[in-house]
């Protein structure tokens, strides 16, 4: 049970995230349910499973300090009741029932922050077979289906690194939530499967989503988010498939099988080669949450060159490489991620924000000549800036001094169709997608690369640029 709930804990950060694109729309519902503001109700049972009295977590309730209960209560009314009772909590109320019982000092759950890399590949081990990359055998939907995509290296909302996966956007359909079939790419073992009812940034109720991980070899895999229902066939065999403490034990699926449906909301896809890391300056930073990120390769290599170029004809990324990037890390300069000193690297301290110490400088993902930078203690949907100014920040090294850069929103628009709402209408091959600075500076920003991997820098709002000398007790130090 407890490598249960360390994979459990892993999914309630990667998505469900609100992939709005225009930092102006932010408040509109656009593409995903997260960003959905429900009434506070008591959490819904969908298709619980029993829970004996012998389970580790019904055992670590009942033993858990008042303080702990108090914790976990506060944040979902009757959680400690309806746990006990008898429903099985989902990643997120897992997260958030870890968190309290770690946060009050109890050790039921004590979480090792070692060889997760190891635990997550235990999830498929001796139930794969072969290693390296295969060609896939279909696209992930329909191309008829398909809008547009956009690429990996996103900085939106929650993910203030680089987003590991691209987004497949359909219009939406007369079947609503259920309007578009997904398919296995290829032949593939699922070894888990997991809902999300809370919304990652909002923390409201939502509308069941899931998230699909599957290795295609073993050391090659997929996922899909964001699937708003599972194939009959599929949600048989994840109820069934189950070890004596209620665990999904995995399911194979075949090529081109429909696995799940998607609809009102972008349907996420990435890959990822086991066999073949990114050259992250510490990698180890995200093993604790998203063990996988490292390993994010480019899934155009592996479509059918007919699927390929239809796929691409699609892409809102007209640069190369066509699916993005996400790897910006260069020792000794500015450019990459960084965590703030003392949060725990990619984990955060407290997993309901683990973004907060999140920081990143990366090349826009639809126009790379604008850097950008994203702020994780910054509120979210307000957090994402083009930055300008020089030098630029792969030219900031230690001894460069203090640097102040100008944030501007931007938004995206059609440049053959300035007028067009390209986020809603239909996507013509023609189109063009452009970066439009906004009219007035928001802030700056104050940083210091101190030494070759620490890092000084404070936010500055509501101010001229003549009144930023130095630094104030509101900087903030990061490291990787």
């Amino acid at each position: 049970m407890k490598k249960y709930l360390i994979f459990l804990l892993l999914f309630i950060t990667c998505s469900g995230e609100n992939t709005n694109l225009d930092v102006n729309e932010s408040s509109e519902k656009i593409t995903s349910t997260s960003n959905v503001v429900a009434e506070e109700t008591d959490i819904e049972k969908k298709d619980p499973q029993e829970i004996s009295e012998d389970n580790e977590i019904v055992k670590a309730l009942q033993e858990a300090s008042e303080e702990a209960k108090k914790c976990i209560n506060d944040k979902w009314p009757n959680g400690v009741k309806t746990t006990l009772g008898g429903y099985t909590p989902n990643d997120n109320e897992m997260g958030l029932i870890y968190d309290c019982l770690d946060g009050t000092g109890d050790d039921n759950f004590a979480m090792e922050k070692q060889g997760r890399d190891e635990e997550w590949r235990g999830m498929w081990e001796g139930k794969c077979e072969g290693t390296g990359p295969v060609m896939f055998n279909n696209s992930p939907m329909n191309i008829e289906d398909i809008n547009f995509l956009m690429p990996y290296g996103q900085i939106v909302g929650g993910h203030i690194t680089p987003i590991d996966h691209m987004y497949f956007y359909s219009l939406e359909g007369e079947g609503g939530r259920e309007a578009y079939e997904v398919f296995a790419i290829q032949d593939a073992f699922i070894f888990n499967i997991e809902t999300r009812d809370i919304g990652v940034e909002s923390q409201q109720k939502q509308e069941t989503d899931y998230r699909l991980d599957m290795v295609h070899t073993c050391t090659f895999g997929s996922y899909f988010d964001l699937v708003t229902k599972l194939s009959p066939e599929l949600e048989k065999k994840w109820k069934e498939n189950r070890n004596q403490n209620g665990d999904f034990t995995g399911a194979y699926v075949k090529a081109g099988e429909v696995i799940g449906y998607v609809g009102e909301q972008s349907l996420d896809f990435g890959v990822y080669n086991y066999n073949n890391p990114l050259d992250f300056i510490n990698p180890e930073a995200y093993e604790s949450l998203e063990p996988w990120k490292i390993y994010t390769d480019d899934p155009f290599l592996y479509f059918p060159d007919d699927i390929r170029g239809n796929l691409l004809k699609k892409m809102m990324r007209r640069v190369e490489p066509r699916i993005g990037k996400i790897n910006y890390d260069v020792d000794g300069t500015l450019s990459g991620n960084w965590f703030e000193v003392g949060t725990n690297f990619y984990e955060g301290i407290d997993r309901s924000k683990y973004w907060d110490g999140h920081l990143s400088f990366s090349l826009n993902d639809i126009d790379p000549t604008y850097w950008q930078i994203g702020i994780g203690f910054l509120e979210v949907y307000k957090n994402t800036f083009i930055i300008q100014g020089d030098p630029t920040p792969l030219e900031v090294k230690v001894g460069s001094g203090k640097q102040i850069y100008e944030l501007f929103n931007f938004r995206m628009f059609v440049e053959n169709n300035p007028e067009k709402d390209w986020f809603r209408e239909p996507y013509e091959e023609n189109d063009v997608l452009s970066i439009a600075l906004g009219n007035a500076v928001e802030g700056y920003v104050m940083l210091e690369l101190i030494d070759t991997r620490l890092l000084q820098l404070e936010i500055f709002f509501n101010v001229e640029r003549e009144e930023i000398n130095d630094f104030t007790n509101q900087s903030r130090t990061y490291e990787r």
